[in-house]
């Protein structure tokens, strides 16, 4: 009797296993139909059922399948997504356990890698920047030699102004000595002559053999060390810790004292802190190590001209003007330095007499307030000419057009004026 009793309790062990391995197998056939749903539901009756007590392999097998369940369930319904992305790369991680190179467990952390990225550039573009960064900042987790992912994440905690986070990823950049420079290979397409970048050299090399494309070459991407350190200090600034803004400076250009991105950020720290007189000195010496940057020579020209150099000022703009010929801004601020003049002439005019003495005076005054209306026409006809929206270029050629009598083209000028009004 009690022999009986023992294989009746055998058996039905035997039976509980067979159910726990069949749940396990169904949830298999499921994933092949993509029906996470069911998968997911088998699991769970296999888990109930003890297939965690089972031997190394079935538990692996369970895993596996969670891993792929809850990756198709976080692409298919992103409601709960990072929830289910952690308890697939939880599951995934259990098999890489006992089994560091199981093919399909490291398949499938790569697949929702990939996946999270993809979510991650989709709700930037929706300004849900703290999904983003958490998105960003997992994936450089599940990849640290990938630094690119610590520095999108970094970038996206600052769009979301979550600025503690960007905070601490910046400074692990950093440390980890991140560049984040690249080399592009591009080609030139035969058929519309413009030219591609691809996504490695090899990709370039079979596109150039099928004579489709000509004109390879090598770009190297900017660092972005500058670029880093610059949001570093803008982070410090925006929390009243000007004098951490300039240590991080400090720090980082210890490794590359004549970066010219960091020099800038540095220059744009003493600008913002009011400290002209230095920025104007950073500048110079940067102009020194990039002469045909037109931007930096405009950006001594505004700098120069808050510190009431306009000499200075007027011949940064035309040396940014003649490097750049389509520097907008260029033109515009050199006007309005030309002009500058004309109002202190005004202001003059304004406050003399009647008498014969004064009147004579007026006229000459008048004489030379039209010369400067002359010397500016030029440069906001040419700003205007390259931005036809510039309401303000418009603006001040009309009232000039009407100072020196060209009826004609003021008449043009207001209906540009009258149009962009009405658009």
């Amino acid at each position: 009797m009690r022999k009986s009793i023992l294989v009746i309790a055998l058996l039905g062990l035997s039976s509980i296993a067979f159910s726990q391995k069949g749940e396990v197998r169904k949830a298999d056939r499921a994933l092949e139909d993509n029906d996470f749903s069911e998968a997911i539901s088998l699991l769970n009756e296999a888990k109930a059922a003890g297939i965690l007590e089972e031997n190394e392999k079935w538990q692996e097998k369970y895993y596996l399948a969670k891993g792929k369940a809850f990756g198709l369930k976080a692409k298919a319904s992103p409601t709960d997504f990072m929830e289910d992305v952690n308890t697939s790369i939880n599951a995934f991680n259990k098999v890489l356990d006992t089994d560091p190179d199981n093919e399909e467990a490291n398949q499938g952390l790569t697949e929702i890698r990939r996946g999270m990225i993809e979510v991650a550039i989709s709700k930037q573009e929706e300004e849900e920047f703290t999904t983003a960064e958490e998105l960003l900042y997992k994936a450089y987790e599940m990849n640290k030699k990938d630094t690119m992912m610590l520095y999108y994440a970094a970038s996206a905690a600052v769009n979301g102004q979550i600025y503690d986070k960007a905070l601490k990823h910046y400074k692990k950049l950093l440390e980890l000595n991140f560049d984040g420079s690249s080399v592009q290979y591009t080609a030139v397409d035969k058929a519309t002559g413009k030219e591609e970048i691809f996504q490695s050299k090899e990709m370039r090399d079979i596109a150039l053999k099928s004579d489709d494309y000509i004109k390879p070459d090598n770009k190297k991407t900017p660092a972005l060390t500058g670029e880093i350190a610059k949001n570093i200090t803008l982070i410090y600034i925006q929390q009243d810790e000007p004098e951490k803004a300039l240590q991080a400076i400090e720090k980082a250009k210890e490794e590359n004292p004549e970066d010219i991105d960091l020099m800038q950020a540095e220059a744009d720290l003493y600008y913002r802190l009011g400290k002209i007189d230095k920025y104007d000195e950073l500048m110079k010496k940067i102009v020194e190590l990039a002469p045909d940057n037109p931007s930096l020579y405009y950006n001594l020209g505004v700098s120069s001209e808050q510190l009431g150099d306009i000499e200075s000022a007027k011949k940064y703009y035309k040396k940014a003007i003649e490097l750049d010929p389509k520097m907008t801004d260029a033109y515009v601020n050199m006007a309005s330095i030309i002009l500058a003049k004309e109002r202190e002439i005004v202001e003059e005019m304004n406050k003399l007499g009647t008498s014969p003495a004064d009147n004579k005076k007026y006229q000459k005054l008048s004489e030379e307030k039209k010369k400067y209306y002359v010397e500016a026409l030029p440069f906001l006809e040419k700003a205007s000419e390259l931005d036809p929206d510039n309401m303000g270029a418009l603006q001040t050629m009309l009232s000039i057009y009407y100072q020196l009598g060209k009826d004609d083209k003021a008449k043009a000028t207001k209906a540009k004026i009258d149009k962009l009004k009405n658009e």
